[in-house]
């Protein structure tokens, strides 16, 4: 029960971004401009097609996030959760720079000019150019992290029950076998699975 509720989260963030018009897509163009100098010349047209992947992935935002849940929905969370970051071009990342570059405006805050460029030109390529887009992105990353983290939760439930160990049944009426692991009494001294005395 408590996934759905992300994906909702994730759906309503999706929707949220597509009303607000929020893309991401100049990010992966800077990106580009930034390694080209560093990237040999054979591999050049591998790292312009990949972001160019990524750049279109970012640039339909919302849309991008909608497909993202949907392939979590139909168990394909590793490539859906990765489609999700890349829509809110790479999601905390962006939120962060926001964050600090609307601290630094909204207190005035003096900043060396080199700085101030750098911070305005990252800033630039983060289009929340709305509350509604601001407010997608916020809720589209909270699901995928969520989404995230109940399936870590779920493999946890899963491990321990393959190993035989039953979490809701850990009460005070019952101890576990420290050979096998197997849920006995509480009185025991003797587990008839392995044959290990206590």
């Amino acid at each position: 029960m408590k996934k759905y509720f992300w994906f909702f989260l994730c759906l309503l963030g999706g929707i949220l971004m597509i009303i607000g018009s929020a893309t991401g897509s100049a990010f992966y163009q800077y990106l580009y401009n930034l390694a080209s100098p560093y990237i040999a010349p054979e591999l050049l047209p591998l790292v312009q097609a990949l972001l160019k992947v990524l750049e279109y992935i970012s640039f339909y935002g919302g849309y991008s996030v909608l497909v993202g849940t949907f392939l979590i929905l139909i168990k394909h969370s590793r490539l859906g959760k990765i489609i999700i970051m890349v829509a809110t071009s790479f999601g905390m990342l962006g939120l962060i720079i926001f964050a600090i570059t609307w601290i630094v405006r909204y207190l005035g805050l003096p900043l060396d000019p080199q700085v101030d460029l750098i911070l305005t030109q990252i800033h630039s390529l983060f289009t929340y150019n709305s509350g509604m887009a601001f407010t997608g992105t916020v809720l589209a990353v909270i699901g995928r992290y969520g989404i995230k983290k109940s399936e870590k939760k779920e493999k946890e439930i899963s491990k321990s029950e393959e190993k035989g160990i039953n979490i809701s049944s850990s009460n005070n009426d019952s101890k576990f076998c420290p050979e096998c692991g197997v849920t006995l009494p509480r009185k025991a001294n003797f587990c008839n699975k392995c044959g290990v005395h206590f």
